[in-house]
């Protein structure tokens, strides 16, 4: 909803904006250009409804005097001809013409017909959108607000739970005995526990990062990697006769494995410093 709110935002902005650039005196075409003027005043208004609804604000451009009248000549001279004001009390409903061999580069006209008499109306193309884009930006002001609020309490309840903390003092000595001599029969017995334990960390980690909704892509990709080398350390430690190279394979990947434990407590680290840090 967000991103798609903010990309409609941002193509409706540069398309109001290109108005006077596609009036081209010829009526077909102009009268498209009007119709399509009017419905990026719209898609504006209506984007930013979806970004306050994202972010939990109970907000519509109806609440703003301006962007209601913007809306109102949207749905009486393009949208809704027939059915325009079918909700207003008293029901005022009408239809309407958009003049369209009148269109000018910097603004259009038309006229909405009610039962009891009628309403001239001219669009200046450079006060409307202004005056869209600057009611709209008082509530985007509020979303940010919002988002600003939401971050300080997301990082304030996981600050709480330091990310590091998943690696505590003990896991030095677990990482250190894990590195043995194949030959050496009660330190390869010890490894194999150590593996076991490693894994438990990796699992409780994964599993934080999952109930936190936070999972760094490149914690992730480490986490991976690390399981991959402790099944290759697990392969050769439980074989009961070690080959020539057994040894050379396994330092090979238990320093690799020690690259990564470190790279990984690295980021969360990082991660740890930014939950603590205010919001940019």
């Amino acid at each position: 909803m967000f991103y798609g709110a903010t990309d409609a935002l941002l193509d409706a902005s540069m398309a109001a904006s290109a108005f006077s650039r596609a009036v081209r005196g010829e009526a077909p075409v102009d009268l498209l250009v009007c119709y399509g003027f009017l419905q990026a005043l719209y898609i504006q208004q209506d984007s930013v409804l979806t970004l306050s609804r994202a972010v939990g604000l109970d907000w519509h451009p109806n609440d703003d005097s301006v962007l209601k009248k913007i809306r109102d000549i949207r749905n009486r001279l393009t949208g809704h001809p027939a059915y325009a004001g079918e909700k207003e009390k008293p029901r005022r409903l009408s239809s309407a013409v958009i003049t369209y061999r009148d269109v000018r580069p910097e603004g259009f006209g038309g006229h909405i017909y009610f039962e009891d008499g009628g309403e001239a109306v001219t669009v200046n193309i450079t006060d409307a959108l202004r005056d869209n884009e600057a009611r709209l930006l008082i509530q985007m002001q509020n979303v940010e607000a919002e988002m600003d609020k939401q971050e300080r309490e997301f990082r304030v309840e996981n600050a709480k739970r330091p990310l590091s903390n998943n690696f505590g003092s003990g896991f030095d000595y677990l990482l250190e005995k894990l590195r043995c001599n194949l030959d050496d029969r009660m330190r390869v017995v010890q490894a194999e526990t150590h593996i076991v334990l490693i894994r438990e960390i990796l699992k409780k980690l994964q599993e934080g990062l999952a109930i936190r909704e936070f999972e760094p892509t490149d914690a992730a990709y480490h986490i991976r990697r690390l399981y991959i080398a402790l099944d290759f350390m697990a392969e050769i430690l439980k074989k009961s006769i070690h080959a020539e190279n057994d040894q050379l394979i396994f330092d090979v990947i238990f320093d690799g494995f020690e690259v990564g434990i470190n790279h990984l407590r690295g980021l969360l680290k990082e991660i740890d410093i930014r939950l603590n840090a205010p919001p940019a």
